[in-house]
C-alpha cells in the first residue's frame, strides 16, 4: 500500500484542518507520523484522535517510530490513552516500527519518491469487551485486620517478547515476598494484601477496576506498592506527593542498611499501577528500580528471562516484603489520605498533570 505522511506538529496542533485538507487522500493508505523529537508528547496525545480519523477516511494503518530493537513491527498502539474501554474497537491498527526504517521512508517521502510498504498484523479484536482478573491474597492484620498496605505488580504484558522484565520480575518479586512473610511465621498488625493487577499496559485497567470496586475499603489503605519499570534492583522509595511518609520510610531505610536504599524521595514514578491509588488521595509508592536497559526491552522482542538477574530479583522481593511488613506492622501512622482538590493540587505541583492529561487519566474538574 502507497505510504503518506503526516508531520507530527499538524497532529499536535492542526488535527482538524489536517483532515479536513487530507482526510479524502489517505483512502487505502499507510499514515506515517513523522518524528518529532523536540515534542513526542503532543503528538502521542493525539494518536487516538488521528487513528479516528483516518478510520472514518479508509487509511489502513498508522505508522510510529520506536527506538526499541527489532525487525518490523516492533508493537501495535494505542497504549493507555484516554479511557481503553470506552475505545471503538473497530479503529485501525497503529503499529511501531524500527527508528531506522522510520527515518528511511520519512526521508525517501521527503524527497518525493514514492513509497509502498506490506504490512501484516495478525492480531484480531473481540466482538467486545473480554473479562480478566486481578490476583488477590493476603495475610490478614492481628491488631488492625481492616487496615490493608497493598503490594502488586501486573500480570500482563506485550506481546512480542516474554515480558519477563514488564512485568514478570515486578509479579515474582510480589510473590516471593509473600511466600517470604507466609514462611517466616510473621503477623503483622495490619493486612498486608498482594495484588497482581491485570490490563495494565491498556491503561492501568486492572487497578482501576480494582479502586472502583474495593472504594469503601480505600480509607483504610495504608499504602499501595506497584512494582514495575524493569528488572533490577530497587534503589529508592518515591513517596509520590506524599511527603508525611519520608520520616517514616527513612527510619526504615536506617533499620535495614543491607537493602542499601537511597534515602526516601518527594518524587514520581509515572505510569505504574500506583497511580491508580494516588488518584485517590492514597500513597501509592512505586519503587524506583536501576535497570538501565529496561527503555529497549520493554514492549519488544528484547524482553526475554536472561535480562532477569537472580540476585536482583531477591533483593527487589527482600525490600517489598520488609518494607511492606514495616508499614503494617508499625505503631503509628501519620493520616496520609488527600482529597480530591488537595491531589489535584499535588499532582500540579508535582508536574504530573501533562502527563496525566496526555493519556486521559486526568479525573479531576477546574
Amino acid at each position: 500500500m502507497p505510504v503518506v505522511l503526516v508531520n507530527a506538529n499538524d497532529v499536535a496542533e492542526h488535527l482538524d484542518s489536517l483532515i479536513r485538507t487530507h482526510g479524502a487522500s489517505w483512502r487505502g493508505k499507510a499514515l506515517l507520523i513523522a518524528s518529532n523529537p523536540d515534542k513526542p508528547m503532543r503528538a502521542y496525545s493525539q494518536l487516538l484522535p488521528l487513528l479516528q480519523a483516518a478510520t472514518a477516511a479508509h487509511a489502513v494503518v498508522v505508522l510510529r517510530h520506536d527506538t526499541r530493537p527489532g525487525n518490523g513491527i516492533i508493537h501495535s498502539e494505542p497504549v493507555a490513552v484516554a479511557l481503553p474501554e470506552t475505545i471503538d474497537t473497530k479503529l485501525i491498527a497503529a503499529v511501531d516500527l524500527p527508528v531506522e526504517q522510520q527515518k528511511l521512508i520519512e526521508h525517501l517521502l521527503r524527497l518525493n519518491r514514492p513509497v509502498r510498504i506490506n504490512i501484516d498484523v495478525e492480531n484480531s479484536f473481540s466482538a467486545g469487551p473480554v473479562p480478566s482478573n486481578n490476583i488477590v491474597g493476603e495475610i490478614t492484620g492481628v491488631i488492625h485486620p481492616k487496615e490493608i498496605v497493598l503490594v502488586g505488580a501486573h500480570l500482563d504484558s506485550w506481546d512480542l517478547g516474554t515480558g519477563a522484565t514488564d512485568d514478570g520480575f515486578g509479579a515474582a518479586a510480589v510473590l516471593g515476598a509473600a511466600q517470604a512473610l507466609i514462611q517466616a511465621g510473621l503477623h503483622p498488625e495490619r493486612t498486608i494484601r498482594f495484588v497482581l493487577f491485570t490490563g495494565e499496559e491498556e491503561g492501568l485497567l486492572g487497578s482501576r477496576a480494582y479502586v472502583r470496586q474495593h472504594a469503601a475499603e480505600m480509607a483504610n489503605i495504608v499504602a499501595a506498592f506497584a512494582l514495575d519499570w524493569g528488572a533490577g534492583p530497587i534503589i529508592q522509595l518515591p513517596t509520590a506527593g506524599h511527603p508525611e511518609l519520608l520520616p517514616l520510610l527513612t527510619h526504615f531505610n536506617d533499620m535495614t542498611p543491607q537493602l542499601e536504599l537511597k534515602p526516601p524521595t518527594e518524587g514520581w514514578l509515572f505510569m505504574t499501577d500506583a497511580y491508580a491509588f494516588t488518584l485517590e488521595g492514597l500513597p501509592g509508592i512505586a519503587p524506583l528500580v536501576r535497570a538501565p536497559g529496561y527503555s529497549e526491552q520493554a514492549h519488544s522482542a528484547e524482553d526475554t528471562l536472561d535480562k532477569v538477574s537472580s540476585a536482583d530479583l531477591r533483593q527487589a522481593t527482600k525490600v517489598l516484603a520488609m518494607a511492606g511488613f514495616f508499614l503494617a506492622d508499625t505503631d503509628k501512622l501519620p493520616p496520609g489520605h488527600l482529597t480530591p482538590a488537595q491531589t489535584a493540587d499535588t499532582l500540579i505541583l508535582g508536574n504530573q498533570k501533562p502527563l496525566l492529561e496526555v493519556f486521559g487519566l486526568w479525573p479531576f474538574q477546574e
